[in-house]
């Protein structure tokens, strides 16, 4: 791993311990979108089958990702050393409590000299079957769908393959130049860039490994 994606990689374990902007993490604006969930002219399944259902570890985190009929979580629960400097302005120390002077929140710690201890235990809904977040197969692939507004739909491949499961997305900008050229869509001035694809196009895309970035994880029951 390079050293810029280390420093991402813990900067993030570092939000998670801490609770600092996970939601808007979680909830952050998708750098593309489409017109209609992907691919088009494709049914919907009304589950996920039985071959992906189970539970997977993160390999790059410390996460558990849980899979069920129409579910998706994401679980943290693990122990995690901070050096106290890395908290920012909004964080105060009391006794034995970390506590965010904006939202009141409070968080145990224990200390180990300059250090703060703390215990993250955090379930994150990644998706949930419903009107909003439909499930497409194509090829082997899993589309997870997410209604981003009500004309625009942000899109993940969701693999398994001999027991490593991926979720990627469309983040890069390859990825997005790709997507501009197959699709022939003129170029949103300001992200989340839009855009309407054929299946043919959408095929092309995918096959052309389109979905470069995401989390990688290990099944383990």
């Amino acid at each position: 791993m390079s050293t810029s994606l280390s420093k991402k990689k813990n900067n993030q374990l570092i939000i998670i311990v801490l609770y600092i902007g996970l939601m808007n993490v979680i909830a952050c604006q998708p750098p593309v979108t489409f017109t209609e969930p992907q691919p088009s002219k494709t049914k919907n399944i009304a589950a996920f089958p039985l071959r992906l259902q189970g539970n997977y570890v993160g390999v790059d985190d410390q996460s558990t990702l849980l899979i069920s009929e129409k579910l998706i979580q994401q679980i943290y629960d693990f122990d995690e050393k901070i050096h106290q400097n890395q908290l920012d302005s909004n964080y105060k120390l009391i006794k034995d409590t970390i506590i965010n002077s904006v939202t009141n929140e409070k968080r145990m710690f224990k200390r180990l000299g300059d250090s703060l201890l703390t215990h993250v235990h955090y379930i994150d809904t990644v998706f949930q079957m419903d009107d909003d977040n439909v499930v497409r197969k194509f090829k082997g692939h899993y589309f997870l769908n997410m209604r981003y507004e009500s004309d625009s739909w942000e899109v993940k491949q969701l693999s398994l393959s001999k027991g490593q499961l991926s979720i990627n997305r469309i983040s890069t900008e390859k990825d997005i130049e790709n997507l501009q050229t197959i699709t022939e869509s003129p170029q949103d001035s300001v992200p989340p860039y839009t855009f309407t694809a054929t299946k043919k196009q959408f095929k092309q895309f995918v096959q052309s490994d389109g979905f470069s970035t995401g989390e990688l994880f290990i099944r383990i029951q």
